[in-house]
């Protein structure tokens, strides 16, 4: 039987094996790149443990990061991970209040931060530990994170909670399930260029260095400077956003770009627009294009290839170890093609989360679970997703997608982003809203333009009332934008 290990032990496993093995690659604004090696890494890791077992920090105990993408994001998470603790990650430029909230939750027992204020390990104290002796930089004891990631959310909508991950960190590092899923092995070059405080990039850069793999990450996501690491540091396992795919395929390098070494392409956190899905699969081929429907909750997942998301578009796969049913208001299942709330069940149990500052998810006695996703199933059980409850706008009666509308906005010239929301109405009770951020440098298209342009692409019910333009939207690097912050300041 293949032995289980920790992150912290697997590790110290590869520094042994493979010590000058190019274990991180970080990609800076400017577009240079710093690297560690495996034991590069696992030595400075070890060495910050050592200084961070000054606090009280042993399994069960969070510990917050508070940094921006860099190598000392990575090595913290590493080094709590040695120590049997948590991490959780903090976006870096959260609002205070909102920090503070999120930290109140937890109550760390230690902090990684720049934030004087917070009286945590800077990043600047992290480099002179990697070059001083006085932490040693041998291994230390084993210890297995349970929980293994606590992960922040709902701040847009006023609540913050953590999302914490109970399981422990524990697994045979070639038979992890998310890199048996994703294709991760150890001859792979991993990238995912976005935030690590979002599941996403936290997890599965995780998850590629546990397998062994070389991961990238960047400082801050660019197309260009994205799609400029793919032509030159060859990743052979890519995890985006339909946000960055977007911005990617607007890019004038997107056809010059060659991605050759690439075995697959996942996508995931949010919906894909049609159209930017299919310039991906003309462009890299359908066997390479892979789509993933999860939560960081853990409630379920779908799968889907690009060969089979041609034959069936919109669909965001069929259940991966994972039972689908679509329940009505009342909670009764409905029949195939009829949309109903997604509920879904892990086949060997239920849901893996638990928060922290929120009510549970609705949950029924045999365990299925939401998140609140709307959608239904086909005759071949493959699920197809129509818009979140939470955003579902009715007007005059009628239900109005967001994604719909934005999918087909966004095809405009001129329009980087957009959000479409539901904003009071006498008449209506809610009128359909799109506040757009238009593509620097380029004109703006006119309110008629836009009008004229989304009426002949859909039906007249569901086109906007009202537009207006800003010149940025409250979207994180991650892709989420902050609808109720917009549906809020607006009256809605």
């Amino acid at each position: 039987m293949t032995q289980e290990l920790t992150p912290g032990a697997r590790l110290t496993q590869l520094a042994s094996l493979h010590p000058d093995k190019t274990a991180l690659i970080f990609i800076k604004q400017d577009g240079s790149h710093d690297l560690l090696t495996t034991g590069q890494l696992e030595r400075w890791a070890n060495r910050v443990a050592r200084r961070l077992s000054e606090y009280d920090v042993v399994p069960g105990k969070f510990v917050a990061i508070h940094f921006p993408n860099c190598l000392e994001h990575v090595v913290a998470t590493l080094a709590i991970y040695k120590l049997g603790a948590c991490p959780m990650p903090l976006a870096y430029r959260l609002p205070d209040s909102e920090r503070d909230a999120m930290i109140q939750l937890a109550s760390p027992v230690a902090i990684f931060s720049d934030v004087e204020a917070l009286s945590g390990i800077s990043r600047d104290e992290m480099r002179q530990i990697q070059n001083s002796d006085r932490y040693l930089d041998s291994s230390l004891p084993d210890a297995i994170p349970q929980p293994f990631k606590a992960i922040a959310s709902g701040g847009s909508t006023g609540t913050p909670k953590l999302i914490v991950s109970p399981l422990a960190f524990y697994f045979p590092p070639e038979s992890h399930p998310f890199a048996l899923l994703m294709g991760i092995a150890s001859e792979d070059v991993f990238y995912s260029p976005g935030p690590l405080y979002h599941n996403q990039a936290f997890l599965f850069t995780q998850i590629a260095l546990f397998a062994g793999a070389t991961a990238i990450i960047n400082e801050k996501f660019d197309a260009d400077r994205c799609l400029n690491a793919i032509h030159e540091l060859a990743p052979t396992i890519v995890s985006v956003v339909p946000t960055m795919m977007l911005r990617m395929a607007r890019s004038e390098f997107f056809q010059k770009c060659n991605f050759a070494s690439i075995k697959r392409v996942w996508h995931m956190a949010a919906p894909c627009p049609e159209w930017v899905k299919q310039i991906w699969l003309e462009k890299i081929g359908a066997e390479k294009l892979y789509e993933l429907w999860a939560a960081t909750e853990n409630t379920g997942i779908a799968v889907i290839t690009g060969s089979e998301w041609l034959e069936r578009k919109g669909s965001v796969g069929r259940g991966f170890n994972t039972e689908i049913r679509i329940l009505d208001e009342k909670r009764r299942q409905l029949p195939c093609n009829e949309v109903g709330e997604i509920f879904t069940r892990f086949a060997k149990g239920g849901a893996q989360y638990c928060y922290l500052g929120a009510k549970p998810l609705e949950t029924l006695e045999d365990d299925f679970a939401s998140v609140g996703d709307l959608g239904y199933v086909d005759d071949e059980g493959y699920l197809f997703l129509t818009d979140r409850r939470t955003d579902l706008i009715i007007s005059g009666g009628a239900n109005i997608y967001p994604a719909e509308v934005e999918s087909v906005i966004l095809q405009m010239p001129g329009v980087a982003d957009v959000v479409v929301i539901g904003l009071k109405d006498d008449d209506l009770g809610r009128r359909v809203h799109a506040v757009i951020q238009t593509i620097a440098g380029e004109d703006a298209p006119s309110f008629e333009e836009l009008s004229v342009y989304v009426k002949a692409n859909l039906s007249l019910y569901k086109a906007p009332k009202s537009y207006e333009i800003l010149e940025a939207l409250p979207r994180d690097e991650a892709g989420k934008i902050r609808r109720s912050k917009l549906r809020d300041e607006r009256g809605g």
